[in-house]
């Protein structure tokens, strides 16, 4: 049952300002295809962990848990495609993949379950995928890609950075697109 001070939260790597223009760029100029809700600029990331609704003894326990990991050690990411979930035919996600750098971001998804774990909240089931979420499809069973859309996404731009840690962060739904705001950052 959710408490009225639980907060659905989320563990992420956040994109320096260059990479988020680029992609938000990119996005922007995709924004005419229909059947998506894309996304915007403030909420572009890589999710390490969904966690749902949290309590606000859990924000405080994953607080410290996530301060105990110790510094992540500084790793190149680098973007490798676009591509959907479960697949382009019926996508319910649209995404940019992570090439380089996605197996330090696999382990760290790892530490950061384990940890969250630790703080009462549920172990992962799924396999880890490091992505950067584009647009989710309006439609609950997932959207085709058009042709000319897929044609748009295979010119997704490749884009690199240095993950120097990760985030705790908030997200609030409203009409608008899920507003996100930090909880806690723990640096590498």
């Amino acid at each position: 049952m959710e408490n009225n001070l639980s907060v659905r939260a989320f563990v992420c790597v956040s994109l320096p300002e260059s990479v988020v223009g680029e992609v938000a760029g990119f996005v922007d100029g995709l924004r005419g295809f229909a059947g998506f809700r894309w996304v915007s600029r403030d909420q572009l990331h890589v999710t390490l962990k969904f966690l749902g609704d949290v309590s606000p003894g859990q924000v405080s326990r994953l607080d410290t848990n996530f301060s105990r990991l110790g510094d992540v050690r500084p790793f190149a990411i680098k973007t490798s495609g676009a591509g959907g979930f479960p697949s382009l035919d019926r996508a319910k996600t649209l995404w940019l993949g992570v090439g380089e750098g996605g197996a330090q971001l696999g382990k760290l998804a790892s530490m950061v379950d384990k940890a969250a774990v630790r703080a009462g909240c549920e172990a992962e089931r799924r396999g880890f995928h490091p992505h950067i979420t584009i647009a989710r499809a309006r439609a609950e069973n997932g959207f085709g890609v058009t042709r000319e859309l897929a044609s748009r996404l295979s010119e997704a731009p490749l884009v690199s950075w240095e993950c120097r840690g990760f985030t705790l962060a908030r997200s609030v739904l409203a009409p608008g697109g899920a507003i996100y705001s930090p909880l806690g950052s723990y640096p590498g």
